[in-house]
């Protein structure tokens, strides 16, 4: 998880950085790296039964949604939100998301694994 989400940082740095009208292309290398990085999150936490998976993943589900229409709208060249979304929206969740859900689930798969 802690890999994760190291690239995760590295790849939203990435986004931010892109100059204006060139979004799309690091912005399409970070959301593929959340769909993975939230598919080995989630497989982690059904085969250890982790306790409030469903809420977890439904919270990884609804941002990959948001990531998804995100896009969209920059496959149509429509970039404003998309790069809102990069600089802060993603942050903020991601920062409190780490510290809330992600310490939980790491704490569970680590006495889980011994």
């Amino acid at each position: 998880m802690d890999r994760d989400h190291i690239d995760s940082v590295a790849l939203l740095q990435a986004a931010c950085d892109a100059p204006a009208g060139e979004l799309q292309v690091p912005f399409a290398a970070f959301a593929k790296h959340l769909r993975e990085h939230f598919a080995r999150e989630n497989a982690l936490m059904t085969q250890h039964g982790f306790f409030a998976l469903h809420c977890h993943k439904d919270e990884h589900a609804r941002v990959l949604n948001v990531v998804a229409t995100m896009e969209a709208e920059l496959a149509e060249g429509k970039e404003d939100r998309a790069r809102l979304y990069v600089t802060e929206h993603f942050p903020d969740w991601f920062h409190t998301h780490l510290a809330t859900m992600d310490r939980v689930t790491a704490d569970f798969l680590a006495q889980a694994e011994g």
